[in-house]
């Protein structure tokens, strides 16, 4: 133990400081690349000159957006792929990511809401009735096993993304608008979607640690669980919850960023073991990074033009897919 925990640490401190340098990176690279000293003056002394109003007012929403969202998206995943057990599956698997979308372009093409904040509460909304409705399916269903929940979740996902499909198709003159937005991005969002989505992702993370320890014995096979005592309807039950909270707020500020669900929780496990407390402090972490790198990255992509971010993270998510597939196979 006393030479495992100073190894974490480090990992923890390394992790910590990856997070904090693509922060700053956000903050600086993009379009026009900023000094570290007009970073400093935007923040602290901002004069209202056009470099402070980019600084303050465009990349420091996003630059606190991504990282929280990415981290909201790590546990999530975490959490899917132990209640799957299926290292492949992610919150996209449950059809949360599908059932905001759907709520987003519905609330614009039915009800007429242009507003960020209003996409943004739909999305939430959107996530929670999926959750809901995939919850009671699959326990309707004869009882909430893994690959009950994993069925259902593709099946609506599926139908959520025909739907929408169908919608734009008739609805030509709001395909452009939702395009970006169904794609997943940062870009030109308010800071305010930060500060409502905190206390949501830390709900969300605080049910998740508290089910760290029954987490960990899910790992083994139902029967296993139960003669260790663990009351696997209640576990279930509040870990979807928790799945929804993250999935809903991170869907709610940036739209569906597919496949950070998938990547971050595989690299969590490398860094620091099974044990699901370590697992979901190293996957917030590392999603917030991974985020962060894309919404950098999607900025030069197709420079000067900005790329949706959720297009980089669904590239790399592709080809991971393919790889633990491979070995799966193998």
């Amino acid at each position: 133990m006393r030479a495992v925990l100073p190894r974490l640490g480090r990992i923890y401190a390394g992790l910590a400081l990856a997070l904090g340098l693509a922060m700053l990176a956000s903050l600086t690279l993009g379009y026009k690349i900023y000094e570290l000293a007009d970073v400093w003056s935007a923040l602290f002394a901002n004069d209202g000159s056009e470099v402070a109003t980019v600084i303050a007012g465009l990349r420091l929403p996003r630059a606190l957006i991504a990282p929280l969202a990415g981290a909201a998206l790590g546990m999530a995943g975490v959490m899917v792929q132990t209640l799957s057990r299926n290292r492949i599956a992610s919150p996209d698997t449950l059809g949360l990511n599908g059932g905001a979308s759907l709520a987003v372009v519905v609330a614009t093409v039915v009800f007429g809401v242009q507003s960020l904040v209003g996409l943004s509460l739909a999305a939430a909304l959107g996530a929670l009735v999926t959750s809901i409705i995939v919850f009671g399916v699959a326990a309707g269903a004869g009882g909430l096993s893994p690959l009950k929940i994993v069925l259902v979740g593709v099946t609506f996902a599926s139908l959520s993304h025909a739907v929408v499909e169908i919608i734009l198709t008739s609805n030509e003159a709001q395909l452009q608008q939702l395009l970006f937005w169904l794609s997943g991005a940062f870009v030109d969002r308010p800071i305010s979607l930060f500060f409502n989505g905190l206390p949501v992702v830390a709900l969300g993370a605080a049910i998740a640690f508290a089910l760290a320890g029954a987490l960990d014995v899910l790992h083994a096979d139902d029967a296993t669980a139960t003669s260790l005592g663990v009351p696997l309807v209640l576990v279930r039950g509040l870990a979807f919850v928790a799945v929804s909270l993250l999935t809903g707020a991170a869907v709610s500020m940036a739209g569906p960023v597919a496949f950070v669900g998938l990547v971050v929780p595989h690299l969590a496990r490398r860094l620091v073991g099974l044990r699901h407390r370590h697992q979901l402090a190293a996957a917030a972490l590392s999603g917030g990074i991974y985020a962060t790198l894309a919404d950098i990255a999607a900025r030069f992509v197709i420079y000067p033009v900005e790329a949706p971010v959720g297009a980089i993270t669904a590239v790399v998510g592709a080809l991971t897919l393919l790889v633990l597939l491979r070995r799966r196979l193998a």
